[in-house]
């Protein structure tokens, strides 16, 4: 399997939109690995997480053609991850000569209720000529052609069930675990024994104290430790750290420097890692 991201930062990126702080000014004067669109990965180039507004920046950046894209996997209804409006131009008299004539949509209930929220603001019922939305049910697994998925409850946000992937194929497994705190203990429960070949996890916080919504890097750490223990690791398994906020405290190179110390990767734009 190979996962590629295509952008690394939380909703407000690096540089932030609207700030002048001293990480977000050394980012824009480093520029490369430092610079940070909102959150959105790739599966073998088949399984799409997350659309944010970047989306658009994202094809033209690595040359994408999301046209082909048959299916799209969101975490949570929040606009770094979900930006519905732009999926609308999947409809005839914006797309021509489309790689696949339906993206099958997958997600919670608030995620559903939003697609239709602005198909119906728009006028354009037409649009589910173009896309279909399943609902998904924690822990419930689904097949999208050979992947096995399983959608895991996310401590995120107290509105709705956010959600974390367990994505299986031909043998390897990814847990792509964004955004995300601390695991609830039915998703340790659900992990244990399960060999991991890539763990990626929220590190928004990085140096600074977590919360509710999201990790900082000593509990990446700590979450590696315990799957360790839980016996869902190899010594081959990638670690790999990413969602990153200004407010975190730390930029690439820094974070780069103390995550080698725990084997950990640290995520940047375009990264690919293959496992």
């Amino acid at each position: 399997m190979k996962i590629k991201y295509l952008g690394t930062a939380a909703a407000e990126g690096i540089p932030a939109l609207f700030c002048r702080c001293d990480i977000c000014k050394e980012a824009r004067k480093r520029g490369g690995r430092e610079i940070r669109t909102r959150s959105q990965a790739i599966i073998d180039e088949k399984l799409l997480i997350d659309f944010p507004a970047d989306s658009y920046l994202h094809i033209l950046h690595y040359n994408m053609d999301f046209s082909s894209i048959e299916h799209l996997l969101i975490t949570h209804s929040h606009d770094d991850h979900f930006y519905p409006f732009d999926l609308l131009m999947r409809m005839s008299e914006y797309g021509h000569d489309m790689g696949a004539k339906v993206l099958h949509i997958y997600g919670n209930s608030v995620v559903g209720n939003l697609l239709k929220e602005f198909a119906d603001r728009f006028s354009v019922p037409e649009v589910w000529n173009y896309m279909q939305f399943h609902e998904l049910t924690p822990f419930e697994k689904f097949k999208i052609e050979d992947y096995t998925i399983y959608p895991l409850p996310s401590r995120h946000m107290r509105t709705e069930t956010a959600l974390i992937y367990l994505i299986e194929h031909n043998g390897k497994t990814i847990l792509y675990g964004n955004d995300s705190s601390m695991f609830y203990d039915e998703v340790w429960e659900f992990l244990k024994g399960r060999t991991l070949d890539c763990v990626s996890l929220d590190c928004t916080m990085g140096r600074t104290p977590s919360n509710f919504s999201h990790m900082n890097y000593e509990d990446n750490v700590a979450v590696k430790k315990r799957l360790e223990e839980l016996g869902c690791t190899t010594p081959d398994t990638r670690w790999i750290c990413v969602h990153f906020s200004h407010n975190g405290q730390m930029l690439y190179r820094e974070m780069t420097e103390l995550a080698t110390v725990d084997n950990f990767e640290v995520a940047w734009d375009g990264m690919e890692v293959g496992f």
